[in-house]
């Protein structure tokens, strides 16, 4: 896969760009949230760019409300910069497919920052002595663009007693990725319930938060390296299932945080 051209965002006015959802990012339903997520991102870096912010300024933090599916196709991408101080900058962006918005987003960029370090997050996972490959069975779909190694007992629709994803990936494209494909990564997994399930249920994401805890910016781990990843479903209540998420860096160093709120029935 060739990540930059996945993430070719043409400019077609102030702040407005447009992108195309191949067919190879088909989700459980329409186009998947988190690709478009990541074009929205790569607008937003574009329109800084153009505004000379400092070079080392990133993405550490995003939200973003799927107000109604997106599907494979052309799409339009509007930035907006709320505000820009001296050294954070923060957009707003929006989706629209088809006469209608389809997503919404708040993006927070920023230069290096120093302040007190620590972490209380949990440890990476236990990679198990055997994993189970996953594929999209031949078909075109997005979970066929990260190579994917889960742990067995977190299999889909296992009837598994946590809600949870254990799982080792990486990118298809190289060893080499950055905060767009990080921002699609986030997203990637299918929903976590579906380990406790035994059978397919419904769990739109309606919300998707991102928060990146290296202002790096990119990153690179070695041709023998995975990025180790945790999904889990912790509450689902009155049709509202909550989930979060924890990506490591090979080292054992924590890169990013997601959260998503789905409809839950």
């Amino acid at each position: 896969m060739n990540w930059d051209a996945e993430m070719n965002v043409a400019q077609v006015g102030e702040n407005s760009y447009t992108a195309n959802v191949g067919e190879q990012w088909s989700s459980l339903q329409g186009a998947h949230g988190g690709v478009v997520a990541a074009l929205t991102v790569r607008a937003a870096q574009q329109t800084l760019t153009a505004l000379g912010v400092e070079p080392n300024t990133t993405l550490r933090a995003a939200t973003f409300g799927y107000a109604s599916g997106n599907m494979v196709g052309d799409l339009a991408i509007g930035v907006e910069v709320i505000r820009r101080g001296r050294t954070m900058v923060t957009t707003q962006v929006s989706v629209v497919q088809n006469d209608k918005t389809t997503t919404v987003g708040r993006l927070h960029f920023a230069t290096p920052w120093e302040g007190v370090e620590f972490s209380d997050a949990p440890a990476p996972p236990v990679k198990p002595s055997e994993l189970l490959r996953i594929d999209g069975n031949g078909l075109k779909r997005h979970i066929n663009n990260v190579e994917t190694h889960m742990d067995p007992a977190t299999a889909p629709l296992s009837g598994a007693p946590r809600g949870e994803w254990l799982a080792w990936c990486r990118p298809h494209h190289g060893g080499t990725f950055d905060a767009t494909w990080l921002t699609m990564f986030g997203d990637y997994f299918p929903p976590a319930v579906f380990a406790r399930n035994t059978e397919p249920s419904r769990a739109v994401t309606i919300e998707y938060s991102l928060q990146i805890h290296s202002a790096a910016g990119s990153w690179t781990i070695a041709d023998d390296e995975y990025l180790p990843s945790r999904m889990h479903v912790f509450h689902s209540h009155d049709g509202f299932a909550v989930e979060d998420g924890w990506i490591w860096l090979p080292n054992g160093h924590l890169l990013a945080t997601v959260r998503q709120t789905r409809l839950a029935g």
